[in-house]
């Protein structure tokens, strides 16, 4: 056999051993797609449709038929995964990197347009001169009265570099007002305020873990304490309804506080790549100060990353109501047409394989979040005040009397009767609270068959409602500090606000130092 006959012959095996190697493999993979349930299930759904579309006589409204069998996908999954379409993916992108664009305002929906609750310092909007309080009742053209408040907050947002005119109602003195405001990238504020109380600890309000959050912290703590260690006795990290954000800047807050090679968190996903230790990697650079942390049940995600590695390495003490209990790592995936998916990648754990979320278990709120180690009932979260804010009685009460409320001593005289004042003017217009208590004694009211019981159950009702108005004097001290956090912020800004009421004052704050006092 010559030379060029062997590389022939060996050229003809090599060719139909490799077409019997890439049929085998082929037939293989054939073999793990049907028994792929996911494609087997999707399939068949397919061709149902085709058959339907084929045969059935009468019209089917195959975007509502499609929306249904989507939302049956994400219905077995845990209630943090679903669907997302492109202009809700592009805003969770946008949060995520840091920022939005806009004018810098924070409103909610209002029967006259959008109500201003906060405006961003040095932002477009405060540059303009809208103020809190204010009213933006059209934008260009466009009357926001009536319209929702996700249509009119579209409205107001729009592209970074164009301009809208806003027409700006302001209650406080009647006038309405028009401004030229061009739209611009608004950074997220992480860090609201950050200083030394006169007892020497330091607070910080963290109010997320976007893109740069950790940036921010460390900022402010270097320039509060590493370069002042002797006069700071503690450290109070407020993350009360943080509701998260990046699992990195959950990890880099953390590491912060930690020695090198200490043990941050853990992620348990369903591929090695989903599942990963992470470790501390530097020698803490900020001096070892008693930490606590406060806490709420809004603070979730990589707030409770934050926590419970803290408490778990016993860095830290955590002050407040359990957390939220979202012990889940989201993943975004952009679809061809620009809709995404937000799904669960993993669980995360910390020092001792402790879940807040146990593998296998769909149900996200299943599992206890992190348990405080010194417990407060916030009167924030309370039926009653809850009600006052969402009636904004508080917000323009505070507003209507900014420079009175500023200019007012802190006596116990002076909160009686302010907060007086604002129970009579919450009263007088949309405020109704009403608790459990007297709902059940209308109810019996309603029901009652007899005279007599008719007449025991209206004193009953009446009773309860004198109950339910006594809460102005309950929690008269939160009361007096938040219409003066709300009127130094409408005048001064956010800091000022912080610094002269909120930071000072507050309870839980005072509460998270002396249960560092007591540790210690």
């Amino acid at each position: 056999m010559s030379q060029n006959q062997y590389f022939e012959k060996k050229s003809i095996i090599l060719t139909v051993l490799f077409l019997a190697l890439t049929i085998s493999i082929a037939g293989g993979m054939a073999v793990i797609v049907i028994s792929d349930p996911a494609v087997k299930y999707s399939q068949s759904l397919f061709r149902a449709a085709k058959i339907i579309r084929d045969v059935y006589p009468d019209r089917v409204n195959w975007q509502s038929a499609m929306l249904s069998a989507r939302q049956a996908i994400f219905d077995q999954l845990d209630p943090f995964s679903s669907y997302i379409d492109k202009e809700q993916l592009d805003q969770f992108v946008d949060e995520l990197s840091g920022g939005y664009h806009g004018i810098g305002v924070l409103v909610t929906a209002e029967k006259r347009g959008l109500l201003i609750i906060s405006v961003r310092e040095n932002g477009p909007a405060a540059v303009a001169g809208i103020l809190n309080g204010d009213i933006i009742t059209k934008v260009d053209s466009i009357t926001l009265g009536g319209l929702s408040s996700t249509a009119s907050i579209k409205i107001v947002k729009g592209e970074e570099g164009t301009t809208i005119t806003a027409k700006i109602l302001r209650p406080a003195t009647g006038d309405t007002l028009q401004f030229e405001i061009e739209r611009k990238r608004i950074d997220f504020l992480h860090v609201p305020y950050a200083g030394i109380r006169p007892d020497s600890f330091v607070y910080v309000r963290l109010l997320d873990f976007n893109a740069g959050a950790t940036d921010d912290l460390k900022a402010a703590l270097d320039s509060l304490i590493k370069n002042n260690p002797q006069a700071v006795k503690g450290l109070i990290l407020d993350l009360r309804d943080n509701p998260g954000g990046l699992f990195e800047e959950a990890r880099k807050t953390v590491d912060l506080f930690l020695e090198k090679n200490e043990f941050i968190v853990g992620s348990f996903g369903k591929s090695r790549w989903e599942s990963e230790e992470y470790y501390a990697s530097k020698e803490i650079d900020l001096p070892e100060l008693p930490l606590a942390i406060l806490v709420n049940g809004a603070s979730a995600s990589s707030s409770e990353i934050v926590a419970g590695a803290l408490k778990y390495s016993g860095k830290a003490i955590i002050v407040g109501d359990t957390t939220f209990g979202k012990g889940l790592v989201q993943g975004y995936f952009r679809l061809s047409d620009g809709d995404g998916l937000r799904l669960t990648i993993s669980r995360y754990y910390f020092e001792g394989r402790k879940f807040i979320n146990s593998p296998g278990r769909a149900d996200a709120k299943s599992d206890r979040g992190i348990i405080p180690d010194s417990y407060i009932e916030y009167i924030e979260k309370s039926a009653f005040y809850n009600e006052l804010e969402r009636s904004l009685a508080l917000f323009r009460f505070a507003h209507k009397y900014q420079d009175e409320i500023i200019g007012a001593d802190n006596s116990s005289e002076t909160r009686d009767i302010w907060v007086a004042r604002l129970q009579e003017f919450a009263l007088a217009g949309n405020f109704d609270f009403e608790s459990k208590t007297t709902e059940i004694a209308k109810y019996l009211e309603s029901q009652a068959e007899t005279k007599n019981m008719k007449s025991v159950a209206a004193v009953l009702t009446e009773n309860s409602r004198l109950a339910d108005e006594l809460y102005f004097k309950k929690f008269a001290d939160f009361i007096w500090l938040r219409l003066r956090q709300q009127s130094l912020e409408r005048k001064f800004g956010v800091y000022r606000s912080y610094k002269e009421a909120f930071a000072s004052e507050y309870e839980p704050i005072q509460v998270a130092i002396q249960a560092l006092k007591k540790r210690n």
